[in-house]
């Protein structure tokens, strides 16, 4: 089931009209730094390259935001990326969706507050589902994976990635939301996390995340604002470039952190039977 999961969530993706737009130019470069996706170690690294890749969309005296439709085709970037690394794993990542997103799912990170129910702005939803037969191996059919995920809440567990171009005008809002999930214990009369009988404690695990570009020219600091702001998020916050120590880790980190539980062996090994066994090669955008 995951897999046809994973390529409903990449044909999501594929149909972003600004994604579409920017494919031939990044598939080019993906293709030309991967080695047409047959170098694991270019594979793995190509996270801390996605920045550069971004931006050969812009051109000088224009707008990167504008020309390549923004945070869409950051977010369809990012989870072409992810899922390719994650292929064969137990884990997906799909844009928030209704579609995509199984149902108890986006009722769990629902929030109401004074009886009025919003959800998370975050961009993709990350799940790493247990070691069902079924859920891994069945033939992917909404209704009854999500009747899976409902019977097997305690096993899976549930990550929210939000992605923004700029770093420095949306560092808050991820800080925002985190905050809210995280203190969620706080007995509150006006605040509820969760509906229709689950929320966030019913699953092993749930974590917020922050994946940026970052645009701009101003250089980032460990003691700059924006850091500041995302550097306690639960799901740690990561940019398209090196990791810089103080200020963000390097895109590839996320599987380790956040999706440890989805691989049965090391990434980067599993990377390589990826490319050993003829699934990644020639996936590019």
């Amino acid at each position: 089931m995951i897999e046809g999961l994973r390529q409903e969530a990449m044909a999501a993706v594929y149909r972003m009209r600004t994604f579409s737009l920017c494919r031939e130019v990044w598939g080019s470069a993906i293709s030309d730094i991967t080695r047409d996706m047959t170098d694991p170690k270019a594979i793995y690294d190509l996270g801390s390259k996605l920045a550069e890749v971004f931006a050969l969309t812009g051109s000088a005296g224009r707008d990167q935001s504008s020309l390549s439709g923004g945070g869409a085709a950051w977010e369809g970037l990012i989870c072409w990326y992810l899922n390719t690394v994650l292929t064969d794993t137990r884990a997906v990542v799909m844009k928030q969706s209704k579609a995509l997103v199984p149902n108890v799912v986006s009722n769990a990170m629902t929030i109401t507050y004074k009886n009025v129910r919003t959800n998370t702005e975050s961009d993709l939803t990350g799940i790493v589902l247990p070691r069902n037969q079924e859920l891994i191996n069945g033939i992917y059919e909404r209704d009854r994976f999500n009747e899976l995920i409902s019977q097997n809440l305690r096993l899976t567990s549930v990550h929210s990635i939000q992605c923004k171009t700029n770093w420095n005008d949306n560092a808050q809002i991820p800080m925002l939301w985190d905050m809210v999930y995280q203190f969620r214990d706080v007995k509150s009369h006006s605040v509820k996390i969760g509906v229709d009988g689950v929320d966030l404690d019913d699953f092993a695990d749930f974590t917020y995340s922050f994946v940026t570009v970052p645009t701009g020219k101003k250089v980032v600091k460990p003691n700059s604002m924006q850091v500041h702001r995302v550097h306690s998020l639960s799901g740690g916050n990561y940019w398209g470039r090196p990791s810089q120590n103080g200020v963000a880790e390097s895109i590839p980190e996320i599987f380790k952190r956040v999706f440890k539980h989805a691989f049965d062996l090391d990434v980067r090994t599993h990377i390589k039977n990826l490319v050993d066994n003829g699934r990644i090669r020639g996936l590019t955008p």
